[in-house]
């Protein structure tokens, strides 16, 4: 399942999403505040183009979206499944508080899912790294 040639590992391992050889950020640890999440402009290995069309990331901002809604969703569903009882208020302060230590976690996976939807893993008849 978590072989090279799928998107899940070029998701989390944080690979190029064409050659999965070459690291798409510039730190592997998504908490490194000094460099964020900053990705390479083209992959060291292939030397494919990670974004495709100025504006590009710009979609991430949905797939980070989905990732805090989704965080969101499986608390309260673990609350009500496992029957987990907590005040309203420090369940949402608990949620919250989760929510913002996940933040840059989410924010780097938003833009290596983005990248993966839009880029496919090398087939024998790719020659040229940037088509």
């Amino acid at each position: 399942m978590l072989k090279k040639g799928t998107k899940l590992y070029s998701i989390l391992k944080f690979k190029c999403p064409h050659c999965h050889e070459g690291e798409f950020y510039k730190s592997r640890n998504p908490y490194n505040f000094s460099s964020m999440a900053v990705n390479y402009d083209s992959c060291p290995k292939c030397h494919r183009k990670y974004s495709l069309e100025p504006g590009f990331y710009y979609g991430a901002m949905y797939v980070s979206y989905a990732l805090g809604v989704a965080h969101v969703v499986s608390f309260v569903v673990a609350r009500w499944v496992l029957g987990f009882e907590m005040e309203f208020w420090n369940f949402i302060i608990l949620v919250a508080g989760c929510l913002i230590l996940a933040t840059p976690l989410y924010y780097a996976l938003s833009k290596i899912i983005w990248a993966n939807l839009f880029m496919n893993y090398k087939t024998k008849n790719d020659e040229q790294p940037n088509d």
